[in-house]
């Protein structure tokens, strides 16, 4: 992986394997001398094995961590077919996995889509070959299981996993790492029973050992389970401050740079991905560490997880535990290294990613981060949200902070949704300390956040006590976010350091959210001037040039090595590293600003490093042995402009500046007198072709003789022939004659320093924005862009033309042709100019577009065949979500998440569409919801009719409702329908004529807008357009609580039915006439709609493996039991009873199917 210290990883890869099998050699030896078990079996199923003897004598066992999960994260969001529609699976990704054994890695579910044998085992030589082992496949499982088994489906289903035991784990991680290992997990820690009191919550060896590791490798991220120790109130005899529910954590549980995660129980989510409730599982091993940094970090789900075992190919089992929260949240970290990379072309690094995770998470327990869930319950959904949306309502960057500088960037926010500003670093190792409960930071690096707006500053989150927390300044974690509820307006994120950092900068990762767009910055920052580098080495060099300028403010420079980025720094200094002895290297910086204009290239330097060893060119000496009476006191050449004081001779190859070739330069020297002025003369040398002297034709570039004259001032070209890179340039002054270039002399200085030659100076200048961007010609898929030619100091070559933020290609007019659109659908496009040295404009103006929804004439692609139905049994059809407002329709099966509100099932089949109004500010008050309907073309006939299902059932104020119809491509819409408030918890139908359309070409929508409460899931279902009448037109829904005459007519699962002297008569289908509406019998003459108590399922909650069904007068033939995400759980053929021993406790909605109807109910698997 680019940025990772290989040569630093491979040497602490052999060292840690050679610590390691000392300690487990010596914890062996002594374990047979005290006759202690070197593996054993728990009782609770577990592993246990000895890894070494502690300082006190203590035998430090791994365990495994038994407790499951991976139902709450809204990881199932990304997947293939989720929400979000990112179809993130784990394609291409690779996870690994240290455990107490090894999976069998035959298994049915490690094969699938995502390719065949899938799971590798990296250390079988060295442990003699495979150790199978129940806890590590079903880790594993959790997260690549491909789906053979629905319940069993892992966060990653298509990814694959490097699985290895848990004896050589840091040796062997370190080398994974090297070779770019993004992701581990690591369910397992010590034994809490046997471990000195002084590791709980300490930072020792091991917490350093894998700081170390992720340091060196700054885009892996160790994953770790927190432990089960919850309930353990006694195996630590002196906690943290006296609390014994509190510190139990040890080992790699304390690392700072790590992932450490608790366990929570299945927590209770909106079908939209919003937390409703959770708590956390009692096993869950709290937190905090000694110096009061917050761990646990996360926390996921892990109770009774059914994922793979060992003991066959077809092998599944539930258990629960961090160990199954830790590879829940490993998978779903994956998943967003992957949407990553997917957006950008690069990975995260693991504080980026680390820091996404804890920024979004939601907070559960107290208000604020504490010692039990860490910063909450993992999020993935918004944190794949957040990294889609960077650069419009969230904002994230990687940097550089040097010592002393400081960061900092202004942001609108939206006025919406809390300002949240976090940092994350991955820090350098701290010193190990192994006293009890001592409150010494592990953190070296101290990086700082706050948010300021007017003579207000806002601090970030902190842990003040062990049950407590606050806000204030925070010294002990590498992660910090401030919060800022109700924000509005324009505030500054600043980021600075305590003291002077390690190794001079710290890299750092930075997450907003909250960000308002009102007004569109498109102007990009002036071009960064002055580039010059300096310190050249074989190996590195510094780079330094002047500050951009712009009108909200630089927020950083990106540092170009020819045409690659190797990151941002946030000052005017960069120090690179990594380079090649006698090299030659071309660097070019580019300023940025918060809206992600970008600034032309400043000036090219051109730099060659020295050879290494302590080689390099040698030059003759030259200097003077007296400057008592005069000496050189500044030279300046472009941009050096050296102030020093008296030196026989000074070397300041520090310093240097890049020359271009075929351009006349000035250089000056300024001499300074103790005493009386003397007459002086100079000379200038350059050693144009880099061989070690200044005697070559041309060299000497500048002389002149004896004078008193101050400043001194002379006029050179470097010549075409000059060789490119880094030389050495020679400035003599001597008392009374011309020195040469190699001269001991009495009286006067002599100074060397670096220059670079580079070809003719490169086109810095960035092309103007284009203006008076619009759009013509809108037709359905296709639309015409217009705009103002940019100007350019040596000529505009292209535009490129965005679609919201993807490059749809160059164009070299001032007009493009767009196709390939969708019709009905709003579109962005703005434009950006650029000339041939790759110089790139601010953007255009935003122009806002609406593709054609159809004509007059017809659809393309839409209705015009009748009777047309859709009840959303597998999908929205051809139905969309519109994307202009606030919040969208979800399609569900079964209740919806919000007591008192909502259908408990599909008005025709199982499935219907709703809106989740759940959540204040997300989902309430004044929420617009818009499902659009697919185009539909009337113009073969005289009469239509739409007919459809709504549901109102909750509190008074739940909003409103709308049916509207729009015949001019949604500029317009006229409403036909609507109803507000509370109709009761029933199907109610309505059919509205569209006669007035007929002829013509139609869009329906359906506008939804929420009222002031939660209690407010309004639902639609089963629509049909029809070109006759309805004769189910204004017939009420069957009830089972109202008493039938003769006579009376209702409609059920889209029939028309009358009732009969001992049963109803089924007339029709709605939405079509039925012209032999006769009395029916056999087939026809049914029982109709079910009366009360025909369909009853029992006992509900089923705590046993059985459950009953009762069902009169119809004949069933099959059932489907269903979970609550809709995934088919359980199916077959009907009998009365049905084995549900399988499946794991939560709620269920079993479905019957009989030859007309469906009986749906919900039961509780206990």
């Amino acid at each position: 992986m680019a940025n990772s210290n290989v040569q630093e990883l491979t040497s602490l890869s052999d060292s840690y394997t050679q610590i390691r099998a000392a300690e487990k050699q010596q914890a062996i030896s002594i374990a047979q001398q005290r006759n202690l078990p070197i593996k054993l079996t728990l009782e609770d199923g577990g592993v246990a094995e000895l890894q070494r003897i502690a300082e006190d004598g203590s035998p430090i066992y791994y365990r495994t961590y038994n407790v499951a999960a991976a139902r709450s994260t809204r990881t199932n969001h990304l997947n293939i077919g989720g929400s979000l529609g990112l179809n993130l699976d784990g394609q291409n990704m690779t996870a690994n996995v240290w455990d107490g054994g090894h999976a069998r890695v035959s298994h049915q579910e490690y094969d699938g889509a995502g390719g065949s044998n899938r799971v590798t085992i990296i250390d079988a030589a060295s442990e003699g070959g495979t150790q199978l082992n129940f806890h590590a496949a079903h880790v594993t499982g959790t997260i690549t299981a491909s789906g053979v088994t629905a319940a069993a489906k892992g966060m990653a289903p298509r990814s694959k996993v490097r699985g290895a035991m848990w004896n050589n784990d840091v040796a062997e991680a370190t080398a994974e790492a090297a070779n770019g290992m993004l992701v581990s997990n690591h369910s397992y820690g010590f034994r809490g029973d046997l471990v000195p009191d002084q590791y709980f919550g300490a930072y020792i060896q091991d917490s350093r050992d894998w700081d170390n590791v992720m340091y060196n490798a700054p885009y892996y991220l160790m994953v770790v389970a927190a432990g089960n120790d919850g309930n353990q109130n006694s195996y630590n005899g002196n906690p943290l401050a006296g609390n014994s529910s509190y510190d139990k954590l040890t080992g790699h549980s304390t690392s700072k740079n790590n992932m450490v995660v608790a366990n929570a129980q299945d927590a209770n989510i909106a079908n939209n991905g919003d937390l409703i409730s959770v708590s956390i599982n009692s096993s869950s091993s709290e937190g905090p560490t000694d110096d009061y940094r917050i761990k646990p970090d996360i926390t996921g789900n892990g109770t009774s997880v059914y994922s793979t075992y060992e003991s066959s190919n077809t092998a599944y089992a539930s258990i629960t535990g961090t160990s199954m929260a830790s590879p829940n949240v490993a998978g779903s970290l994956l998943l967003l290294q992957q949407h990553y990379n997917n957006v950008n072309g690069n990975f995260m690094r693991s504080a980026t990613l680390k820091g996404i995770a804890l920024h979004t998470a939601d907070d559960a327990g107290p208000n604020g981060p504490d010692a039990v869930y860490g910063w909450g319950l993992m999020n993935a959904k918004r944190a794949a949200q957040v990294i889609s949306t960077n650069g419009s309502d969230s904002k994230i960057e990687e940097i550089t902070l040097n010592s002393g500088q400081t960061y900092s960037v202004t942001v609108d926010s939206d006025g919406v949704n809390d300002l949240l500003a976090s940092i994350s670093w991955t820090d350098i190792a701290g010193s190990v300390n192994n006293g009890t409960n001592s409150g010494t930071p592990a953190l070296v690096n101290d990086l700082d956040v706050r948010v300021t707006k007017g003579g207000t500053t806002f601090s970030p989150w902190r842990l003040t006590g062990v049950t407590t927390n606050g806000k204030g300044d925070n010294t002990k974690d590498n992660y910090e976010r401030v919060d800022v509820a109700n924000a509005s307006g324009t505030y500054t994120i600043t980021v600075t350091h305590k003291g002077s950092l390690s190794s001079g900068s710290q890299n750092f990762s930075l997450v907003i959210t909250g960000l308002g767009n009102a007004v569109a910055d498109n102007q990009a920052p002036s071009n960064p001037t002055s580039l010059v580098a300096s310190n050249v080495a074989s190996t590195s060099l510094t780079l330094n040039w002047n500050a951009s300028t712009d009108n909200i403010g630089v927020v950083g420079y990106d540092i170009y090595q020819g045409n690659t980025v190797l990151g941002t720094v946030a000052g005017t200094s960069s120090n690179v590293t990594g380079l090649t002895a006698n090299t030659a290297y071309q660097f070019r910086v580019r300023a940025k600003d918060a809206a992600g204009n970008v600034s032309g290239f400043s000036n090219t330097v051109s730099v060659t490093t020295t050879a290494g060893g302590g080689g390099g060119t040698n030059y003759c000496d030259s200097a003077s042995t007296n400057t008592n009476d005069e000496y050189i006191s500044r030279v300046q050449l472009n941009t050096i402009n050296n102030a020093s004081g008296a030196q026989f001779y000074s070397d300041f190859t520090n310093l240097s500046t890049t020359l271009a070739k075929g351009e006349a330069q000035t250089i000056t020297v300024t001499p300074t007198w103790t005493g009386t002025v003397y007459d002086e003369a100079y000379s200038v040398w350059i050693d144009y072709n880099a061989d070690g002297d200044f005697t070559d034709s041309g060299e000497q570039v500048w002389s002149k003789a004896p004078s008193k004259d101050t400043p001194n001032s002379g006029t050179f070209t470097v010549p075409a022939s000059a060789t490119n890179g880094a030389t050495r340039m020679r400035v003599s002054m001597q008392y009374n004659a011309i020195p040469t270039s190699c001269q001991a002399f009495t009286y006067g200085e002599v100074e060397d320093y670096t220059v670079v030659i580079s070809n003719a100076t490169a086109d810095t200048q960035a092309p103007s924005v284009p203006t008076s961007l619009s759009a013509s010609n809108v037709a359905e898929t296709s639309v015409t862009l217009s705009w103002n030619a940019s100007t350019d100091n040596t000529g505009v070559t292209g535009y490129d033309v965005y679609q919201g933020t993807s490059n749809l290609g160059t164009v070299t007019g001032t007009s493009a042709n767009i196709t390939g659109l969708t019709a009905a659908t709003a579109y962005q496009f703005r434009v950006r100019a650029k000339d041939a040295a790759g110089n790139v404009s601010g953007y255009s103006n935003t122009v806002n577009v609406t593709t054609a929804g159809g004509s007059s004439g017809g659809c393309t692609n839409g209705i015009s065949s009748f009777p047309y139905t859709e009840s959303f049994e597998n999908g929205l059809g051809a139905w969309t979500q519109s994307s202009a407002d606030d919040i969208d329709w979800t399609r569900d099966s079964a209740g919806t998440p919000s007591s008192g509100t909502g259908p408990s099932g599909g008005a025709a089949g199982s499935f219907y569409m709703y809106v989740e109004a759940s959540g204040n500010g997300t989902g309430y008050p004044n929420k617009r919801a818009i499902l659009n309907s697919p185009c539909i073309d009337l113009g073969t006939v005289s009469q239509a009719f739409f007919t459809f299902n709504y549901h109102m059932y909750g509190a008074s104020d739940m909003g409103s409702i709308a049916l509207q119809a729009s015949s001019d491509n949604g500029a317009t819409w006229t409403t036909l329908w609507n109803k507000t408030g509370n109709q009761g918890n029933t199907w109610l139908e309505e059919t509205v004529s569209l006669a007035a359309y007929a002829g013509g070409t139609i869009q329906l929508r359906f506008n939804r807008l929420t009222g002031a409460t939660w209690q407010a899931d309004i639902a639609i279902d089963n629509v049909r357009i029809a070109s006759s009448v309805d004769q189910c037109a204004g017939v009420p829904a069957y009830n089972s609580s109202t008493s039938y005459s003769v006579g009376d007519r209702v409609t059920y699962n889209g029939f028309l039915y009358e009732r009969a002297a001992s049963s109803w008569t089924n007339i029709g289908a709605c939405g079509t006439q039925n012209s032999n509406s006769t009395q029916a019998t056999g087939n026809n003459a049914i029982d109709g709609p079910p009366v009360s108590g025909a369909f009853k399922i029992y006992p509900n909650p089923v705590s046993g493996s059985e459950l009953n069904i009762a069902l009169q007068g119809t004949t069933a033939i099959d059932f489907v039991v269903y979970n609550i995400q809709g995934q088919v759980v359980l199916k077959g053929d009907f009998t009365n009873t049905i084995n549900v021993t399988n499946l794991s406790s939560g709620v269920y909605v079993l479905q019957v199917n009989t030859e007309r109807n469906q009986f749906i109910e919900r039961f509780v698997k206990e």
